[in-house]
Parts: structure tokens; C-alpha cells; sequence
């Protein structure tokens, strides 16, 4: 594995290759782990995650990857919505009037 570069409160960021990976040490490394490509993004998301803020400017994959750390689980739902608002946006159709 690589070198830890980060710690605060349950979470640890660990530098790997050229990318950086977030470990919640509550958590199985399977299912509380996250890989980010920028340090200053993996600090970001583990403040979000500490503060249970929500991050509506976020992409899915980043939003994913908050719900994978968080051991919250209205936080958890709370993102998981916002993801599927994100997706059905997209999906929008509008109707023209005449």
C-alpha cells in the first residue's frame, strides 16, 4: 500500500501511485475506502463527510464516493438522493406548447 499523508478524526487519506486513497478506520477497508485523484479533493471530502455537510456542486462519482466513508446513515440516504435528483435532471423532457 502507500504512505499515509492525512489524518482526521476516523478517516485517513493514504497517497497511492499518483492518486490518493480515503479509508474509514470504522469501517471494512472494502466497504468504507474511496479512491480520489487530488489530495486537496480528499481533504475536502473528509471535512464534508465530519461535518455531514451537503455538497450540492459535487459530481455522482465524488457523492458516491462520500456515501462509501460516511458511517451516518440519514447522511448517507440524504446524499443518495441528491445523486438520483442529479440523474433524473438529465432525463428531463419538456413538453412544447403550441
Amino acid at each position: 500500500m502507500g504512505n499515509q499523508v492525512y489524518s482526521k478524526c476516523e478517516y485517513i487519506i493514504i497517497q497511492v501511485g499518483k492518486g490518493f486513497i480515503i479509508v474509514n478506520r470504522r469501517k471494512r477497508f472494502l466497504d468504507g475506502h474511496t479512491h480520489i485523484r487530488t489530495f486537496k479533493t480528499a481533504k475536502y471530502l473528509v471535512d464534508l463527510v465530519i461535518h455531514n455537510s451537503m455538497p450540492y456542486n459535487l459530481s455522482p462519482y465524488l457523492l458516491t464516493s462520500l456515501t462509501r466513508i460516511t458511517e451516518n446513515e440519514s447522511y448517507k440516504q440524504k446524499i443518495l438522493d441528491l445523486i438520483a435528483n442529479k440523474k433524473n435532471r438529465g432525463l428531463r423532457r419538456y413538453r412544447r406548447t403550441a
